[in-house]
């Protein structure tokens, strides 16, 4: 099984975003970690931006976070495919078969990979059906 999701990506500015979306869509942040608390290294004055954070309003689902000070985003990378699989072995076939042309911005590794297809769409692969 797989799920398919919307993944946005800010500059910073995740929690605003997300506090935004809910007064306009009637929805909820129901979950939020930051940086601090993942196991990604970034430099102290990043440490309480978003590192992953989960968005419901009636029939809407979507996750997001900010952006890396390594990879910054701007308009049109902002965004990627967050597909979570329940079979390991097909997320990691999925992910080789997107890298084929295009270009490995995290690997596979922990339950969770990132890429950009040939085609500049970035996808996020990970570990466990929704």
């Amino acid at each position: 099984m797989k799920t398919l999701n919307p993944y946005l990506m800010f500059p910073g500015t995740c929690r605003e975003a997300l506090t935004f979306y809910g007064e306009c869509l009637d929805g909820e942040i129901v979950s939020i970690r930051t940086f601090r608390e993942s196991p990604v290294e970034v430099a102290e004055e990043h440490r309480d931006r978003v590192f992953n954070a989960e968005f419901r309003a009636e029939g809407l689902f979507l996750r997001a976070s900010d952006d890396l000070q390594t990879q910054p985003v701007t308009r049109g990378s902002n965004f990627a495919l967050f597909v979570a699989f329940s079979d390991p072995d097909e997320r990691a076939q999925a992910f080789q078969a997107l890298a084929v042309g295009g270009k490995v911005l995290f690997p596979l590794e922990q339950g969770f990979g990132m890429v950009v297809d040939r085609f500049g769409i970035q996808w996020m692969l990970a570990q466990g059906a929704e």
